[in-house]
């Protein structure tokens, strides 16, 4: 791990770190905010619930970050055999250990509602698969139970869906083996990537593609996104208030799916270039003559007088612009929606 850039990436706020309450752990997340601005380099693509000890050594390795198919510019695929499993509704789970007890964490906790009730079962269900573990591998797993659902509706089920198994020091990955937890779905037969974007199933989020060098990608089906545009609630009205009111937009962030990322980066441009347009123009406009009837009688012809009445008065004009631009209700959508 470059320390050096970690150090800068937290700094920068690209990468949050977490420490364990009790001991010398520490788990990395890339945030909201590397995402919206695509601040991806070796250290914000591995810290995706990243864990290490007080001295850097890395406790427990998940995959790195990966896109979706298309998402990237000039995204290279490699020239080789892929599998394709399914693209799980739930949160992700890694397990670490602590003095030879597993435990789990989520994806940027060591004690968030997911991790707890991941641990519960962990400690309970699970427990005779301990000695199946390796403790030289990271194990990865889809935490699913009611309270979390996400989406899809998984009904009653309370399950570690084992995703992938992982060499802790050196990033190789291993085959998935039964170690006494259910295993993520693998879909065989399927070798055209085109065919898989054309593919929809029930009651399903997508494919994860994975290739002969552990390179991932993931394709989400069109109606996970819609009820998933619908659940979030998310709309450009929102990002508007936040920037009206000069609020940050990593709440809003993290609210909002990759796949509508770059639909909130051009809401929010759309709407700063229109205020910095009739700001710069106001402030053009402004001048103060002999007389301050003279003054409002020149504001009278020019097309933002309220805006240039509240700089004479030295009242909030920012407020006055903002409340002009509201846009009209608009929610999330992807390019190929237009």
């Amino acid at each position: 791990m470059n320390t050096t850039l970690l150090k800068e990436m937290i700094s920068a706020n690209y990468v949050r770190v977490n420490k364990h309450p009790e001991h010398d752990l520490y788990i990395y997340n890339y945030t909201q905010n590397a995402q919206f601005e695509r601040i991806w380099n070796e250290v914000t693509l591995a810290c995706r619930g990243l864990i290490l000890d007080e001295k850097g050594n890395v406790i427990a390795r998940p995959f790195p970050k990966f896109f979706n198919l298309g998402e990237m510019e000039n995204q290279v695929l490699p020239e080789s055999a892929f599998e394709v499993y399914d693209k799980m509704d739930g949160s992700l789970g890694i397990l670490y250990w602590i003095e030879n007890v597993p435990f789990i964490a989520s994806r940027g906790s060591f004690t968030s509602e997911q991790s707890d009730k991941a641990n519960e079962m962990l400690h309970g269900k699970y427990k005779d698969s301990w000695s199946l573990l390796d403790k030289n591998k990271t194990y990865l797993f889809e935490i699913i139970y009611p309270e979390n659902r996400i989406v899809l509706d998984y009904g009653a089920s309370e399950e570690l869906v084992l995703l992938a198994i992982i060499d802790t020091n050196s990033g190789e990955e291993f085959p998935l083996e039964d170690i006494g937890f259910p295993v993520v779905e693998k879909y065989h037969g399927i070798k055209d990537i085109e065919a898989l974007k054309e593919m929809e199933l029930a009651n399903k989020e997508g494919f994860i593609i994975k290739y002969a060098n552990n390179f991932r990608v993931k394709i989400k089906f069109d109606e996970y996104l819609r009820l998933h545009r619908i659940i979030t609630q998310v709309s450009n009205l929102n990002i508007w208030e936040y920037l009206k009111t000069n609020q940050s937009m990593e709440e809003i962030l993290e609210r909002v799916p990759d796949e509508f990322f770059s639909w909130v980066k051009q809401t929010k441009a759309d709407l700063e270039k229109e205020f910095k347009e009739i700001e710069e123009q106001c402030k053009l406009d402004f001048r103060v003559l002999e007389s301050r009837k003279e003054t409002a009688l020149y504001f009278q012809t020019c097309n933002y007088k309220g805006v240039l009445f509240a700089m004479l008065n030295g009242k909030d004009y920012p407020a006055i612009i903002w409340k002009m631009i509201r846009p009209k209700f608009e929610r999330p959508f992807n390019k190929e929606e237009e």
